[in-house]
This record gives structure tokens, C-alpha cells and sequence, in this order.
């Protein structure tokens, strides 16, 4: 089976390097197609992203309408049986996709699998952790706060497909949307105990900047799911507190 790796890029010194070796060192177990969308950077991303081609991805340097139109486009030439996305300070974990390979091949019927994801800080150290949700299907998505990770998340490019796949207009629950979309096409596995990437937390993460906005999408994307209607203080503080266990 064939990985296709999508990751958008937008001014993503000093991490960009250790995202992209995190894919690149993985090629001697697995066939892996990397495709990286740089919208313009002025950091040295695109000029970095020039000079190391020989780490296998394949660059397209330009406007691209931001993350979503990227991750879109990658996903739309995906060649690869199993599709996923790694952000530009994020980073997998050795064996990561051998591991996820090797799911897929025994249950080829699998829409998603998704597994824990360690938190990091700017410079790498460990912080805590994401854990996974505990029930593999779409009510269970829908009731728990917690929602799987997206750098530890991997999904079959048929499901993909057959879901309608990301929806743009979700700038910052377009993971969670797509979640309960494959959901929604066939069956999930969680792996609970291992750990298949690293998220950064970082002061112009989207997921910090703008964290109020992001709980606020994510409960109208649940809601649009059919998450039954509780008072929305209960689920605004459900979804505040969800995801992240810190040291």
C-alpha cells in the first residue's frame, strides 16, 4: 500500500525541516508520496524546500488560497491508498507509517485509524499528550469532547472520496468535519496505547490564536453531524476543556 503524506506550508521555519525528515526517514519501509504546498513563505521554507528535494517530496511553491484549497489539491492528486496530512510543526514518530500500513493491510475495510498524539512545545520538549476518543464510531465522536488528532489520524483515499472530503469553509474543524464524514462512510479503529506523532503547540498555532473561534466551529460542526442538543454553555465547556492533557 502507497501513503500519501499532504502538508501546507506557510512560513514554517525553524520546524519545517524536522516535519519533513520525520517522512523522509520512513521510506526505507514504506512507499510514500509527499506532497508539500508552500503559499509563499518569507521565512526560507520555499528557498529550504528548493535546496532538499533529494528527501523525496514534491514541492509546489506559490499561492495555493490558503491551507484548505492546499490540503484539497494534495488530496485530490493523492496517488496513495492511505491518505493523511502533517502540518509544518508537526512531526511523526519513527514506524509510524509501517504501523499504519500494516492496520490498513489486515482491515482493508477501514474508513480511518487514529492513535495518541504527544504535545511538544517550540523547541520539541514534551508537554502531554491527546489522548484518543474511547468509542470507534460516529456516535461516539459526536458525544466525546475528545477529538482524534489529525497528525496521528490516517484515512483510506477511497473513504476520502466516497465522503466528499474536506469542506473548506471550515478553516478550523475542517479535521472534525472530515472525522465524522469517513465516520459516517465505514468503521474506525482507535489505537489507544501507541503514539504515532507530535503536535506543536506554539503562540501562532491556530489552535491557540484563535482557540475561542476553533470551539465555536467545532460545536457547529458537530451540531450539522446530528450531535444531540444539550444547553450550549454545557457543550462550550465540554469543548474547551477537551483534548489536551499537560504535564
Amino acid at each position: 500500500m502507497r501513503v500519501t503524506v499532504v502538508t501546507p506550508v506557510y512560513n514554517g521555519m525553524p520546524w519545517l525541516p524536522e516535519c519533513v525528515n520525520s517522512i523522509a526517514d520512513q521510506r526505507r519501509d514504506v512507499d510514500v508520496e509527499h506532497l508539500v504546498y508552500d503559499g509563499g513563505s518569507t521565512d526560507g521554507s520555499a528557498e529550504w524546500l528548493r535546496e532538499h528535494e533529494s528527501l523525496g517530496y514534491h514541492a509546489t511553491i506559490g499561492p495555493d488560497g490558503g491551507p484548505p484549497a492546499a490540503l484539497i489539491k494534495g488530496f485530490d492528486k493523492a496517488s496513495g491508498d492511505i491518505l493523511a496530512w502533517l502540518n509544518c510543526d508537526d512531526v511523526l514518530e519513527p514506524g509510524a507509517l509501517k504501523r499504519i500500513v500494516e492496520v490498513f493491510t489486515t482491515n482493508p475495510q477501514l474508513a480511518m485509524v487514529t492513535a495518541s498524539c504527544l504535545l511538544i512545545d517550540s523547541a520539541g520538549s514534551i508537554k502531554g499528550a491527546i489522548p484518543t476518543p474511547p468509542l470507534a464510531n460516529l456516535e461516539g465522536l459526536l458525544r466525546c469532547p475528545t477529538n482524534p488528532a489529525q497528525p496521528a489520524t490516517f484515512f483510506s483515499a477511497d473513504a476520502y472520496r466516497r465522503s466528499g472530503g474536506l469542506d473548506r469553509q471550515y478553516d478550523l474543524a475542517m479535521d472534525v468535519d472530515l472525522w465524522l464524514k469517513l465516520a459516517e462512510t465505514g468503521p474506525i479503529k482507535i489505537l489507544p496505547t501507541e503514539v504515532l506523532a507530535r503536535f506543536r503547540i506554539h503562540p501562532i498555532a491556530k489552535s491557540v490564536a484563535r482557540h475561542a473561534a476553533a470551539v465555536r466551529q467545532d460545536l457547529r460542526v458537530r451540531r450539522r453531524h446530528g450531535m444531540p442538543l444539550l444547553r450550549s454553555e454545557e457543550h462550550t465547556s465540554e469543548l474547551q476543556s477537551r483534548q489536551y492533557l499537560v504535564c
